[in-house]
């Protein structure tokens, strides 16, 4: 399995990896390679620095949060998380949030950058969990592919912020297939998505054609296209573009 969260961090439109990661890590061969595993994400978190900023929010997500939850209080599902900013913001505005994170490093500082949080920790047959003390922030430390069916709970809404595009292509539909199941009636899914980008390039993030996501997700989800970027320049490619897409079992 791969994955992916801040601050290892992508923002894609933005061109290579952008966060606390120093250059020198960024552009360390890793980076090229064309299917990360969990020891992989493990290497790059134990190079980067861990720093007490909190952050900010992904800023398609403060853009978008109307279209993803056009009620709040709301049940999200930040996959692939790390220790993004955005858990603490979607939780501030009363939501209840839930996280998966593959590492178990970027989770423990998150909740230790937060002592208000009174946090504690779960062992679980697939992992562990941990979880504030009302229990309205709570994040899965496992491998997301392994999550069992109905472990999660259901959700309104989820927040795919540059981890489809991170995951294993073997992985993927598997990946999706666990996200669906976790999500409940009428549901709204953010999708970031890098797609269009120049053929055999490796590395990440992957270039994932429209007609895979329709196929991996589901041929029947209703899909809207709320942006797209073209961010080839950034890149130093011909062709690639980053798409922002709101998927629903509704019209939306």
């Amino acid at each position: 399995m791969s994955h992916h969260g801040d601050h290892v961090q992508c923002d894609h439109s933005k061109g290579r990896v952008h966060a606390a990661a120093s250059q020198t890590v960024m552009e360390n061969s890793l980076m090229m390679k064309e299917e990360w595993r969990l020891e992989d994400w493990e290497e790059i978190y134990e190079k980067v620095e861990h720093t007490s900023s909190k952050g900010h929010p992904s800023e398609q997500l403060v853009t978008y949060v109307k279209e993803l939850l056009p009620s709040e209080p709301a049940r999200v599902l930040v996959p692939l998380c790390g220790k993004s900013p955005d858990l603490r913001w979607l939780y501030e505005r009363g939501n209840t949030v839930v996280g998966v994170e593959g590492i178990e490093k970027p989770v423990r500082e998150f909740f230790e950058k937060y002592p208000d949080l009174q946090h504690s920790v779960e062992d679980l047959p697939f992992g562990k969990v941990y979880k504030s003390q009302d229990e309205r922030l709570q994040v899965f430390v496992c491998d997301v592919t392994q999550i069992p069916e109905g472990a999660l709970g259901k959700f309104d809404a989820a927040f795919d912020w540059g981890s489809y595009t991170a995951i294993r292509p073997a992985d993927r539909p598997r990946y999706a297939e666990v996200m669906l199941a976790a999500m409940g009636e009428n549901f709204r899914y953010f999708l970031e998505v890098c797609h269009d980008g120049p053929p055999g390039a490796k590395g990440l993030p992957h270039s994932i054609p429209f007609r895979t996501i329709k196929l991996e997700f589901g041929v029947s989800l209703k899909l809207r296209v709320l942006a797209t970027k073209d961010i080839s320049e950034e890149w130093g490619v011909d062709s690639f573009f980053n798409s922002f897409i709101l998927m629903s079992d509704k019209e939306l």
